[in-house]
């Protein structure tokens, strides 16, 4: 099975991946980092603001949900004002508003999984391109963030951008 750009992410299956890895064919199903676990059925893929399923797997519904929240909140640092900006920009007490990737040596699974979301499946196209190498551990400082992000994520990227005071909330060093 090969994925065209026009086909939707949820119509994978881990069946097929397997199918492929058996049958030698090529394509983003057979280069999952993922093969044989149910990551295509992860919601995400469909759009926002999606509801959990039981059968995505842990790791892909956490990493889509940390790229979810990183893109409103490099959607919403573009959208303020340059002044405001470059306040955040120097404030010592805030983290950059940019998604630096995952530590390819320790977070191995969280840098692979997510460059197959971006550059293969095509979810978070804003992150294609970029390298996804941080060169140190960041997934539990993103699981902060998330636990900060959580009761802002309705409508966030769909129908509202943060505001100003919800990034400062999200960025804040502990």
């Amino acid at each position: 099975m090969i994925l065209t750009t026009g086909e939707a992410p949820s119509t994978i299956r881990p069946s097929t991946a397997l199918a492929a890895r058996s049958t030698g064919e090529s394509g983003p199903a057979r280069e999952s980092p993922a093969s044989g676990a149910p990551w295509s059925n992860h919601p995400r893929f469909a759009g926002f603001p999606p509801e959990p399923k039981e059968d995505a797997s842990p790791l892909v519904q956490e990493i889509a949900d940390i790229l979810h929240m990183w893109s409103c909140i490099e959607d919403a640092f573009a959208a303020l004002a340059p002044g405001e900006q470059e306040a955040f920009r120097r404030d010592g007490n805030l983290l950059p508003a940019v998604f630096q990737g995952f530590d390819g040596r320790r977070e191995r699974d969280y840098r692979s999984v997510a460059s197959f979301l971006i550059e293969h499946i095509g979810c978070f196209a804003r992150f294609s391109g970029r390298d996804l190498e941080s060169y140190h551990p960041v997934a539990k400082s993103y699981r902060r963030l998330l636990e900060a992000f959580q009761p802002l994520w309705e409508g966030c990227g769909a129908t509202r951008a943060l505001t100003a005071d919800e990034l400062r909330l999200i960025l804040s060093r502990p």
